[in-house]
C-alpha cells in the first residue's frame, strides 16, 4: 500500500509538471522552442513509465484496494465539465464531504458517479471504492425494469459499506447508532470513496440521517450521492442536464456498433429525424437508449420509435419509471403549477404563473421550490422556470386523462389539473386578444406578441388537439378558444411575415368553425388561408379556398361576410387577368360596403378598382380611385392602408414614366410600413424606390434596396418573388458587379 501511495504521489507531481509544460507550449503557437519541446517529450516519457509501474503494482496487489464498483457496461459519452466539477469536489483540498449529483430520472446520474469513480480508481485517489445503491435499474428489450432493494435506511447502507471494508465486527452489531459510530471510526485515517446511489427512494427522515452522517465523514474520505431530489448540504451539487446534441449523436452511433440493424437504420435516417429524436428525448440518455432499443430489438424504424417516445400513454414503462413516484408526492398547488408550465413553451416567471393560475405569488414560489427539489422543474437564470421535454410530455398525457396503459401506470392514479391547464390556455388567448386584433393601432403592440410567439403557437396546437379537429369535435370550449386566438393573431402574423403559420391557424379556425356550426368563423378562417395563397400568386389554391368561403357564407354568413367573399373572387379574377369580371365583383362589393356604411372596406374596394383600371392603361381613372381610397384612410387614421395606397400611387407614377413623382409616394410608404411593421409593404416600398433609382441610373444605390426587398419576399414566398430576383440581377449587371 505504502509503495503504491508513494508512486501515485510521484505520478501526480509528474502529471502536473507535464500539464504546465503543455500550457507553456500552447502559448507559443506554432513556433515552440526546441528546448521546451525536448523537455515536454521527456516529461511525457516519465509519466508513461510511472503509469505503467503503478498499473503493474496494482495488478500484483488487487486485494489491497477494497473495490466493489460495478463494471459499467453501457456506453458513456460527454459530461466533461461535470466530471471536472466532481473531481474538484473530491480533491483533498476541498473542505466539503464530496458531490451530490441530482436531476430527473434517466439523465445518467449513476453512470456519471461510476465514471468518476473508475477514473479516480485509475489515478489511485483513494484506498477504497465502495458503491451501494437503494435501487437498481436496467433496460431490456421489453422496456425499463427496476428493482428496489432492501436498502431503505442509513443503517442498511452502513452495513454494506462496512462489509466492503472487511469490517465484519461492525456488520454483526445489533445497534444501528453504534454501527454508524463504529463505521465513522473505521474510516479515520483512510481515503475511502463512498457512493450512495438512488437516495430518492428513501424517506425524508432517512435522507436527513444520511446527510448528518456525511457531515461527520472524516477527511480525507469523500462521498458521491445520486438522487432525483435536490440535496447536497455541505457538498458540491451537480444538477445533471441534457446531453449536448453532438454527444447524443455520438451515443446513437456507439449503440449502433453493437446492433447491426440499428446501425443500418441510423445510416438510412435523415439528420433532421435524428435531431427530432434528440429534441423529443431532451438529451436524456435513458430515453434515447429506450427508443433505440425499440429499433434494435423490436424492428421499429427510428421514425416509428420516435412517435412512440412522444406518446407517453403508449410508453408507460418509461414515463412511469421517470415520473410516477414523484407525482404521488405532489400537492394540489404543485400539480397546478406543473399543469400551467406545460402550456408555457418558454421559461416562465413567477408573476406570469400567478397571473395564469390565480395562485398567490407565495404559493407559486413554495410550489416551484418543491418541484425544483424533485427535479421536475428546472430553475433557470433570471428567476425563470421551465420543463424538460420528457416532463412536458408526461404531464400533458396525465392532464389529458391518459394516465394508464393496461396495468402500467403513468401517474399511479394521480390526476393533474386539467382545469388549471384550461385556465392558462385562456390566459394566453386573452393575452393575444389584448395585444392583437384588427384595429388601426394594433401594430403598436405587435412586439408583445412577437416576444411570446412560441408560447402562443404552442397554445394553438394544444387547443387544436383538445378540440379534436379535424375529426369529431371533442371539446367545444377549446374549439372556440382556437377561433378567438386566430382572430386575434392573424393581422400580426400577416404583418410580421409568419405566413405559413397564418395558413395553419386559418385552416384550424375553419375546421373549428365547421365543427361548431359557426359558419361565419369557418368562412373567415378560410379567408385567412385564401388571402395568403393569393399573395403568393398560388391562384388555384386561393380559388379552392374561396369556394370554401362561399359555401360557409351561404350557410350562415352576414351581409358583410358575403361582400368580402365577392371581393376575394374579384382578386382571383384580377390575378387571372379577367379584368371585366374583377371590376364587376369589386363594384358589387363596393355597393354592399357603402350600403353598410363601412368606409374602410369601401376604401379597399376603391383601391382594387384602381388596380384594375391601371392594368388596362386607364391611368387617370386609376389615380382617382387611389386618391379616394387614400383620403378615406387618412380620415380614419389607418396607417397600414395608407401605406398600401401610397405604394399604388408610386407604381402608377412609374407606369407613367414619372420617377420623380413616384419617389415621395414610395418614401411615404416605407416610413408608414416600417412604423406599423408590415413586412410585405416594406418590401413593396424598397422595390419601388429601387426602380426609381434605376430610372435615374443610380444603380449602386438601387441594388441594396432591391436586395432587402428580395430577402423579405423569399421568406414570404411572395407573388412578386421572381420579378424581384430579376430586378436584383438587372441592377447587378448595370452596377458592373457581374
Amino acid at each position: 500500500m505504502d509503495n503504491q501511495e508513494a508512486l501515485q504521489r510521484t505520478l501526480n507531481r509528474a502529471r502536473r509538471a507535464l500539464q504546465i509544460l503543455e500550457e507553456e507550449k500552447a502559448s507559443y503557437g506554432i513556433r515552440v522552442p526546441v528546448d521546451l519541446q525536448i523537455e515536454l517529450e521527456e516529461k511525457q516519457k516519465e509519466v508513461t513509465s510511472l503509469e505503467a509501474r503503478l498499473s503493474q503494482l496494482q495488478e500484483k496487489h488487487p486485494e489491497s484496494v477494497p473495490d466493489n464498483l460495478p463494471r459499467y457496461t453501457h456506453v458513456f459519452v460527454g459530461r466533461k465539465q461535470e466530471i471536472a466539477r466532481c473531481f474538484e469536489a473530491l480533491s483533498p483540498e476541498e473542505r466539503g464531504w464530496g458531490v451530490a449529483i441530482d436531476g430527473i430520472g434517466g439523465m445518467g446520474k449513476t453512470a456519471l458517479a461510476l465514471e468518476v469513480a473508475h477514473l479516480a480508481r485509475k489515478q489511485a485517489m483513494f484506498d477504497a471504492y465502495l458503491f451501494v445503491s437503494a435501487k437498481t435499474t436496467w433496460l431490456s428489450a421489453e422496456g425499463v425494469r427496476q428493482e428496489t432493494l432492501a436498502l431503505s435506511s442509513l443503517d442498511s447502507f452502513c452495513r454494506e459499506f462496512a462489509k466492503g471494508l472487511g469490517q465484519t465486527d461492525i456488520v454483526k452489531m445489533t445497534d444501528a447508532t453504534e454501527r454508524r459510530r463504529a463505521l465513522l471510526d473505521a474510516l479515520q485515517g483512510r481515503r475511502t470513496l463512498l457512493i450512495w446511489d438512488n437516495l430518492e427512494t428513501l424517506n425524508a427522515e432517512e435522507r436527513e440521517m444520511i446527510a448528518e452522517f456525511l457531515r461527520k465523514l472524516p477527511t480525507p474520505n469523500k462521498a458521491i450521492i445520486t438522487s432525483r431530489r435536490r440535496t447536497g448540504e455541505s457538498a458540491l451539487t451537480v444538477r445533471l442536464d441534457r446531453l449536448l446534441e453532438a454527444e447524443a449523436l455520438e451515443l446513437m452511433q456507439a449503440k449502433g456498433k453493437s446492433h447491426p440493424r440499428l446501425a443500418q437504420e441510423l445510416n438510412a435516417t435523415k439528420p433532421e429525424i435524428l435531431t427530432a429524436l434528440y429534441q423529443a428525448s431532451g438529451g436524456n440518455p435513458l430515453a434515447l437508449d429506450w427508443t433505440l432499443g425499440h429499433v434494435a430489438h423490436k424492428g421499429y424504424s427510428i421514425s416509428v420509435a420516435l412517435e412512440r417516445l412522444r406518446n407517453a400513454a403508449r410508453s408507460a414503462d418509461l414515463y412511469g419509471f421517470l415520473f410516477a413516484d414523484a407525482a404521488q408526492t405532489l400537492s394540489e398547488n404543485e400539480r397546478t403549477v406543473l399543469s400551467a408550465l406545460v402550456v408555457f413553451l418558454t421559461p416562465a416567471r413567477t408573476a406570469a404563473l400567478a397571473d395564469a393560475t390565480d395562485l398567490a405569488i407565495t404559493e407559486i414560489q413554495v410550489s416551484l421550490e418543491q418541484l425544483v427539489t424533485l427535479s421536475l422543474v428546472n430553475d433557470l437564470d433570471g428567476e425563470r422556470f421551465g420543463l424538460h421535454p420528457l416532463t412536458r410530455t408526461y404531464v400533458r398525457a396525465a392532464v389529458g386523462g391518459t394516465d394508464t396503459v393496461g396495468t402500467a401506470p403513468l401517474a399511479s392514479g394521480i390526476q393533474f389539473d386539467s382545469a388549471a391547464q384550461r385556465k392558462v390556455l385562456r390566459y394566453w388567448v386573452d393575452f393575444a386578444q389584448k395585444y392583437g386584433g384588427y384595429s388601426k393601432d394594433a401594430y403598436k403592440t405587435h412586439d408583445k406578441l412577437e416576444a411570446e410567439w412560441q408560447n402562443l403557437e404552442g397554445v394553438a396546437t394544444t387547443l387544436r388537439e383538445m378540440a379534436g379537429i379535424p375529426s369529431t369535435l371533442k371539446d367545444g370550449q377549446a374549439a372556440q378558444m382556437l377561433i378567438d386566438l386566430e382572430k386575434a393573431l392573424y393581422n400580426f402574423l400577416f404583418f410580421r411575415g409568419y405566413w405559413d403559420e397564418a395558413v395553419r391557424l386559418g385552416e384550424w379556425r375553419y375546421q373549428a368553425g365547421k365543427a361548431l356550426g359557426q359558419w361565419s368563423d369557418a368562412g373567415w378562417g378560410a379567408y385567412s388561408v385564401a388571402w395568403i395563397y393569393y399573395n403568393r400568386a398560388d391562384t388555384d389554391r386561393a380559388a379552392s379556398w374561396a369556394a370554401q368561403i362561399a359555401e360557409a357564407i351561404e350557410r350562415g354568413g352576414s351581409h358583410r361576410d358575403k361582400a368580402s367573399a365577392i371581393h376575394l373572387q374579384g382578386h382571383i379574377a384580377k390575378q387571372r387577368q379577367h379584368w371585366a369580371e374583377a371590376e364587376r365583383m369589386y363594384q358589387e362589393a363596393l355597393a354592399i360596403y357603402r350600403e353598410l356604411g363601412n368606409e374602410e372596406d369601401e376604401a379597399i374596394s376603391l383601391n382594387d378598382l384602381g388596380a384594375v383600371a391601371q392594368q388596362q392603361g386607364h391611368y387617370d381613372r386609376a389615380e382617382s380611385y387611389y386618391k379616394q381610397a387614400l383620403a378615406i384612410e387618412e380620415k380614419l387614421g389607418n396607417k397600414e392602408k395608407q401605406a398600401t395606397y401610397c405604394s399604388n400611387l408610386g407604381l402608377l407614377a412609374l407606369d407613367r414614366n414619372r420617377p420623380s413623382a413616384a419617389r415621395p409616394w414610395y418614401e411615404r410608404q416605407l416610413a408608414l410600413a416600417q412604423e406599423v411593421g408590415q413586412q410585405d409593404s416594406v418590401a413593396y416600398a424598397q422595390a419601388g424606390l429601387a426602380r426609381v433609382l434605376e430610372k435615374e441610373r443610380r444603380y449602386v444605390e438601387a441594388l441594396p434596396l432591391a436586395q432587402a426587398a428580395l430577402e423579405i419576399r423569399e421568406r414570404l414566398r411572395h407573388q412578386d418573388l421572381d420579378w424581384t430576383r430579376q430586378l436584383v440581377e438587372r441592377l447587378r449587371r448595370k452596377a458592373g458587379m457581374e
